[in-house]
């Protein structure tokens, strides 16, 4: 049996960083796209709708991964199992959301 409370410690330092990466990356693609002149409001209806349930879902993403580092209670196998299947959600949101926005936009160009 391992260490609850080390097995802990690393669970949660791992939603902690991703927490940074997933906003690090948010900051780099959005500030990218805002240099670029490039905006959502010349796109199609369904394009644009796309793009943007892929932002909301970014920022559901970061709500996730930060929900994921808050440290909370004293019970170490309840916190590793929440950090857990918060991270497990965060990524998938966090392979999703860039997907959508990015399909959007090549969905949009060649449409």
């Amino acid at each position: 049996m391992t260490d609850l409370g080390a097995t802990r410690t690393r669970v949660e330092h791992s939603a902690a960083v991703l927490l940074v990466g997933t906003a690090l990356v948010m900051a780099i693609v959005c500030g990218a796209i805002i240099v670029s002149g490039w905006f959502s409001g010349g796109m199609e209806d369904r394009a644009e709708n796309v793009f943007y349930l892929g932002a909301v879902l970014e920022f559901v993403t970061i709500a996730v991964f930060a929900a994921a580092a808050f440290p909370g209670g004293r019970d170490d196998l309840r916190a590793i199992r929440r950090v857990t299947w918060l991270v497990r959600v965060g990524l998938v949101l966090f392979i999703l959301s860039p997907a959508l926005c990015i399909g959007a936009m090549i969905a949009d160009y060649y449409g």
